[in-house]
């Protein structure tokens, strides 16, 4: 279980920053394409190589495909994932519903603009799958055992990225990775 809560966690923290933007309610749909999502990463994320679950991260992300996520994309898997959260029937653990409660709260607070300009290291108004992660050391083992590894993610980095409510991140880590 723990090695499922810490790859769900990793993939949370980092698709956190791709889910910022406006409240709207998005159509059902969406709702269910981001649950499924969501429950899709879960074996991805602990058992494949981690280009596995950061690429279907991005290409869920990027919804025209341009290899790039832009600040409306960004908005709009923001709301597909608060719709989806608040839907008892979508399929997400209780443990994945407050982790993904915790990335909505964290982003709600987050000022968007300089969240995706923190991650922009490019500034070319898109992120690109190696920017999204870049704070990860991203090797051939799964995701889970990445983020599981104290070494292999700059934690403090990551958290920076969101400004003065990055340590809502810090705060969800074991000790062992609080450097």
């Amino acid at each position: 279980m723990k090695l499922k809560r810490t790859s769900f966690l990793a993939s949370v923290l980092a698709g956190a920053l791709f889910m910022a933007g406006t409240p709207m309610a998005p159509p059902a749909i969406a709702q269910d394409s981001f649950a499924n999502f969501i429950i899709g990463l879960r074996d991805i994320c602990a058992q494949e190589p981690a280009r596995q679950c950061t690429g279907r991260v991005s290409a869920h992300l990027d919804a025209n495909a341009d290899k790039q996520v832009s600040l409306k994309e960004f908005e709009a898997v923001r709301n597909q994932a608060k719709s989806a959260t608040k839907e008892r029937e979508s399929g997400l653990s209780p443990i994945e519903r407050n982790l993904t409660s915790v990335a909505l709260l964290t982003l709600k607070q987050a000022k968007l603009a300089t969240v995706f300009a923190n991650f922009d290291a490019n500034d070319d108004g898109g992120l690109s799958e190696d920017e999204l992660f870049a704070d990860f050391q991203i090797d051939q083992r799964p995701f889970g055992d990445i983020v599981a590894d104290p070494d292999a993610v700059d934690w403090r980095a990551f958290a920076a990225r969101f400004g003065k409510v990055g340590f809502l991140i810090i705060d969800l880590l074991p000790p062992s990775h609080r450097k």
